[in-house]
C-alpha cells in the first residue's frame, strides 16, 4: 500500500495548520484542567503531616493485630511498592508509622490516596477501619479508591501514638501502599475528594459517554440505517470500553479476584485488538501486508496466556501493550499519510486522538512497571472520549445526508406533535372536569355518612324519645345537644387548616369552652411551638381526631367530677402526643376495657395510623394519651 503524495496547496496547508494548532490547544488545555485538578489532591494546609516512612513487615496470614515484632521491622519509603512488576506471592503486609498528637495540632483524620488491595487500618492496636474482606477468594477492589479513616479524640493519646495497617495483597497484582497524610477533617476531605473525582468520577462520566455513543451505534444498526463494518465495530468497541472500564469502578466484584482479572484484562486486550483492526480498515492497509499478520498473531495468542493461568492477566497487558502502542504509532503514521494525500482533516483527526491515547498509555505502563511511584494516577482512561471524538468525526461527514433528511422529518413530526398537544390538552381538560367531580361526589357521600352516622342518629333517638310515654325531657335535651355538638364536629373538619394540629384543636377549644366553664371546670391548654404539620389531616382525619377529643372531654364532663382538666399537644420522636388529665374521682380502668366507647376510641386512633394509652386510678383522675404518627 503507498498513498501518492500531491503537491500540498497553500489552502490545504493552512487548514492543516490550523487544525493541529486547535488541537494541540485543546489537548494542553485539557491537561492543564486535569493536572490542576491532581494538584488540588495534596492537602495545602501546612500542618498536615505526611508520612513518607514506615516500619514495614510480611507475613504468610491475616492478623486480628499488629505484630510485635513490628515495633522494630525495617523502615521503608513511602510511596512503597510489594509486588515487583506484576509479580508476587501475595499475601499479609504490615505497616506502621508514629506520630505525636498534642492539644492545638488538628490531628483529626487520616488521608490515604492510594492502597492494594484490601487494608485494615488500626491507632495504637484498636481497628478503626477496614476496607474489603482479609480472607476468602473474593476480593473489594480499593486499589484506584482513596480512602479518609477519622481519628475520634477518645481514641487518640496525648503524645505518641501508632497507626498501623495491615495490606492484603494477591498474587502477581498491584500492590503496596502511598504516602498517607494526617491532619484536620476539612483540609484533607478536600484532597479526598479531589483525588476522588481524578480516579473515580472521570472514569465514570468517560464511561458514561463512550458507553452512550456505542448505544446510539448500536440503534442505528439495528434500525438498518448502515450495516458498514466500520460502524459496527465501533459500536463493539464502545462496549469492550465499558467492560475494560469495570477494573476502575468496581469495588465488589460478582465472582472471584482471578476470574475478575481475566474478565476485565482480557476486554482490555480485546479492546486494543479491535482499535489496531479499526485503524487498519480506515487506512485501507491491504490483507498481505505484514501489519495484519502481527494484528492476527496478537489477538490470538493472549486468550490463550490468560486461560492458562489467571495471574498472568494482568502482566500480560504490560507486554501486549507495548506490541500495542507500537502498532498504533505505525498506524499515526499511516493516518497521516492518508490524510494528506487525500488532503481531508478526518485521518489527521483520527490519529491525532490515537497519538494521544498512545501516549498516556506508556504513562500507565511505566506505572505497572513501576517506573512511576505508587500514589501516581492511570490515564489513559481520561483520552477515551477525545479517540472515539476523533473517530466519529468521519462519521459525521458519512451522515451529513441524513441528518438533513432528520430536520425534514422533525418539521413534520412537530407540525404533528403541534397539533397531538392540543388533542391531549382537550382530553386532559375532559378527564379533569372528571376527576374534580369524582372528589366532589366522594366528599359528598362523606359527608351524608357522617350526618347519618351522627347527627342523624341523635335526631332519631331524640325523636324515638319524643314519642314515647315515658318522654324525658332531660334526656331529649341530651341528645339535642349531642346532635348539635356533632354537627359543629362535621364543620371544624370542613375547615381549610392546612394540617395544621393546633389550628383545628383551637377550633375545638373555642366550641368547648363556655361548656367547661358552665360546668365549674377549668380548662388549661398547652401547646408546643414547634408542632409540624401532618400531611395526612384531610377533613375525615380531621373528624376522628376532634371525636376522639370530644368524647374524652364528654367522659370529663359526665363522670370524673372533675374541676380542672389539661389538654397538652407536644412532639416525641415520631409523633405528635394529644394528652388530656382531669383531677376527677378517676376509675378502675379493667372494668372498662371491654367497653364500647374505649373501643371506639382505639378504632378511631388506628384510622389514623396512632393509638392511645390511658391510665386511671380512683381518687387521682385520668390521663389519656393519643399519639399521631409524624411518617404516615
Amino acid at each position: 500500500m503507498a498513498y501518492a503524495e500531491n503537491p500540498t496547496t497553500p489552502s490545504w496547508a493552512s487548514r492543516l495548520g490550523i487544525f493541529y494548532t486547535l488541537a494541540v490547544f485543546i489537548a494542553l488545555l485539557c491537561c492543564s484542567l486535569v493536572y490542576s485538578q491532581i494538584a488540588k489532591t495534596t492537602p495545602n494546609d501546612p500542618n498536615a503531616l505526611e508520612v513518607t516512612q514506615a516500619r514495614f513487615t510480611a507475613h504468610a496470614g491475616y492478623q486480628t493485630n499488629p505484630p510485635q515484632q513490628l515495633q522494630t521491622a525495617a523502615t521503608v519509603e513511602l510511596p512503597h511498592r510489594i509486588d515487583d512488576r506484576l509479580r508476587g506471592p501475595g499475601g499479609f503486609y504490615w505497616y506502621q508509622f508514629d506520630f505525636t498528637a498534642q492539644p492545638g495540632t488538628g490531628v483529626e483524620a487520616l488521608y490515604i490516596p492510594r492502597f492494594a488491595m484490601n487494608a485494615e487500618v488500626y491507632l495504637n492496636g484498636e481497628r478503626l477501619a477496614y476496607f474489603g474482606p482479609m480472607t476468602g477468594q473474593f476480593a473489594e477492589r480499593n486499589w484506584n479508591r482513596p480512602q479518609m479513616v477519622q481519628l475520634g479524640p477518645t481514641q487518640l493519646q496525648p503524645g505518641s501514638n501508632t497507626i498501623s495497617m495491615q495490606v492484603r495483597a494477591f498474587p502477581d497484582y498491584l500492590a503496596g501502599l502511598s504516602t498517607v497524610w494526617l491532619g484536620s477533617n476539612e483540609n484533607l476531605r478536600e484532597a479526598y475528594r479531589a483525588r476522588y473525582e481524578v480516579q473515580v468520577t472521570t472514569v465514570y462520566l468517560s464511561t458514561a459517554f463512550v458507553l452512550g455513543a456505542g448505544i446510539v451505534l448500536a440503534i442505528l444498526i439495528v434500525l438498518g440505517k448502515s450495516r458498514n463494518s466500520m460502524l459496527v465495530l465501533l459500536g463493539v468497541t464502545c462496549v469492550l470500553w465499558g467492560v475494560r472500564n469495570l477494573a476502575f469502578l468496581t469495588t465488589t466484584p460478582p465472582v472471584e479476584h482471578g476470574a475478575w482479572i481475566q474478565i476485565t484484562q482480557g476486554g482490555l486486550l480485546v479492546f486494543a485488538s479491535l482499535i489496531a483492526l479499526l485503524g487498519l480498515l480506515y487506512c485501507k492497509v491491504p490483507k498481505r501486508r505484514l501489519e495484519w499478520k502481527i494484528w492476527l498473531a496478537y489477538t490470538l495468542s493472549f486468550p490463550v496466556f490468560i486461560l492458562i493461568n489467571e495471574n498472568w492477566a494482568l502482566r500480560l497487558v504490560g507486554y501486549y501493550g507495548i506490541v500495542g502502542l507500537t502498532m498504533y504509532s505505525w498506524l499515526v503514521i499511516l493516518m497521516i499519510r492518508m490524510g494528506n494525500a487525500t488532503q481531508s482533516l478526518s485521518p489527521h483527526a483520527f490519529g491525532f486522538g490515537l497519538l494521544c491515547y498512545t501516549l498516556l498509555s506508556v504513562s500507565d505502563l511505566l506505572y505497572l512497571a513501576g517506573i512511576l511511584p505508587f500514589d501516581g494516577y492511570f490515564l489513559n482512561q481520561y483520552m477515551g472520549i477525545v479517540m472515539f471524538l476523533a473517530m466519529s468525526y468521519f462519521l459525521i461527514e458519512r451522515y451529513s445526508t441524513m441528518l438533513s433528511d432528520s430536520d425534514r422529518f422533525n418539521e413534520t413530526l412537530q407540525a404533528s406533535l403541534a397539533a397531538r398537544e392540543a388533542e391531549l390538552a382537550d382530553q386532559y381538560k375532559k378527564l379533569q372536569k372528571i376527576d374534580e367531580e369524582k372528589v366532589k361526589m366522594t366528599e359528598r357521600q362523606r359527608l351524608m355518612a357522617d350526618m347519618h352516622d351522627g347527627i342523624g342518629a341523635h335526631l332519631v333517638a331524640a325523636i324515638h324519645h319524643l314519642q314515647s310515654s315515658n318522654f324525658n325531657r332531660k334526656n331529649t335535651l341530651n341528645l339535642l345537644e349531642s346532635g348539635l355538638r356533632d354537627l359543629q364536629l362535621t364543620i371544624d373538619s370542613l375547615e381549610p387548616i392546612e394540617q395544621d394540629l393546633t389550628t383545628l384543636l383551637g377550633a375545638f377549644r373555642y366550641r368547648i369552652a363556655d361548656t367547661m366553664r358552665s360546668a365549674g371546670i377549668r380548662l388549661h391548654w398547652v401547646i408546643d411551638d414547634n408542632i409540624p404539620a401532618i400531611p395526612y389531616l384531610d377533613a375525615r382525619n380531621c373528624l376522628h381526631v376532634l371525636r376522639i377529643v370530644q368524647e374524652v372531654f364528654t367522659n370529663v364532663l359526665k363522670h370524673a367530677n372533675a374541676t380542672e382538666i389539661s389538654l397538652q399537644v407536644t412532639r416525641g420522636p415520631k409523633y405528635v402526643g394529644v394528652q388530656i388529665n382531669d383531677n376527677g374521682v378517676g376509675f378502675v380502668l379493667e372494668r372498662c376495657q371491654h367497653g364500647r366507647g374505649l373501643k371506639n376510641l382505639a378504632q378511631r386512633a388506628e384510622a389514623l395510623g396512632g393509638s392511645i394509652d390511658m391510665s386511671t386510678e380512683v381518687g387521682h383522675g385520668t390521663r389519656f394519651l393519643l399519639k399521631l404518627p409524624l411518617d404516615e
